[in-house]
């Protein structure tokens, strides 16, 4: 069983063939690469501008709804090492994160190094006394969405501790991000990623929404130059260009329909989704990922969950019947 999605090689590894010859589902990222600018060699050769850190925020503010500038981060992986410390600046006695679960993994590894006790909520009511709150929304592998109404509410009534809002899959469901209010919400921290929506996870590009003193913190913690110049001309071309980003929208929710179609002919079950992934119920998710891979089909299965197989997005109708016809010897009875 894999950690992540993402693990081609190993899985080429075991099951041959070369790399052009796989489709990889294990991710919730877009099949559908945004159209990168042209870069000159400068940008190669030269260490990131402070006024090209700074445009590349703004626009970033601008394109994710922020009232402040966010902080920038190679990936919102790099920002999840180091909530420890924040939590820890707004309360140094916290010692009890409740993560709403299943979610992410990286959360709990994280806190738990840090000496944290870590336990899984069922909902909000569930991790409300805890010092540190984390969610997914939408939640990965299930899709779970909180309304951003009652996520604010939550937040505000949590002051003196830290409340981690993950929108990793937001960009296709707008109306539950809480990123606006990030910087006017103690211990309000919303974490985006570049990678997912614009199918360019290479970039290693994230985003932290959080209050001042708390950005203070991270910027120091991360150090002097944390993302590379070409990945911040790239957010910059991609968040000056409405008519590309419309584009690239329009293609991910072709995609995600060819999908939905794929896994409905095919009898899937499915029981949770993102506009970037699904999950269907099978009845042995590491056997299925293994029938799958034999047929050079790249999916993820959880050990949370072992009826649970996620798979992401198919770019164009060959991958959907590619797809489809993998899947037609897993069909389950509905309601398993």
């Amino acid at each position: 069983m894999v950690v992540h999605g993402g693990a081609l090689r190993e899985a080429m590894e075991h099951n041959g063939g070369e790399a052009a010859e796989w489709l990889d589902l294990s991710t919730g990222i877009s099949p559908h690469c945004f159209p990168l600018p042209d870069l000159p060699t400068a940008t190669w050769q030269r260490l990131p501008d402070p006024g090209l850190v700074e445009a590349v925020a703004q626009a970033a503010r601008d394109f994710y709804g922020g009232a402040d500038a966010p902080c920038i981060t190679p990936g919102s992986q790099a920002a999840i090492q180091h909530l420890p410390t924040l939590a820890r600046l707004i309360d140094p006695k916290s010692g009890h994160v409740a993560v709403l679960a299943p979610t992410y993994g990286e959360y709990e590894a994280a806190f738990t190094r840090a000496g944290y006790a870590v336990s899984a909520a069922r909902d909000l009511a569930d991790a409300a006394g805890s010092d540190v709150v984390v969610l997914a929304n939408p939640n990965n592998p299930d899709g779970r969405q909180v309304q951003a109404e009652g996520l604010l509410d939550f937040a505000r009534a949590r002051t003196g501790r830290l409340t981690v809002i993950d929108e990793a899959f937001a960009d296709l469901h707008p109306d539950v991000s809480v990123a606006r209010w990030a910087g006017e919400v103690p211990g309000l921290v919303v974490l985006r990623s570049f990678g997912k929506f614009f199918g360019l996870a290479g970039v290693r590009l994230g985003f932290a929404f959080l209050p001042a003193p708390l950005a203070v913190v991270l910027k120091t913690a991360l150090g002097p130059w944390p993302v590379s110049g070409p990945a911040l001309e790239i957010a910059r071309h991609a968040f000056s260009r409405p008519d590309l980003v419309a584009a690239q929208r329009a293609c991910n929710l072709e995609a995600h329909a060819l999908t939905r179609c794929a896994l409905v002919q095919s009898g899937q079950t499915i029981v949770g989704e993102t506009k970037l992934f699904f999950l269907i119920a099978v009845a042995d998710g590491a056997r299925a990922r293994a029938a799958l891979a034999q047929r050079h089909i790249l999916s993820r299965a959880f050990d949370h969950s072992p009826r649970w197989l996620r798979l992401g997005l198919v770019r164009d109708e060959k991958e959907a019947s590619r797809l489809k016809a993998g899947l037609a010897g897993l069909r389950v009875p509905n309601g398993c």
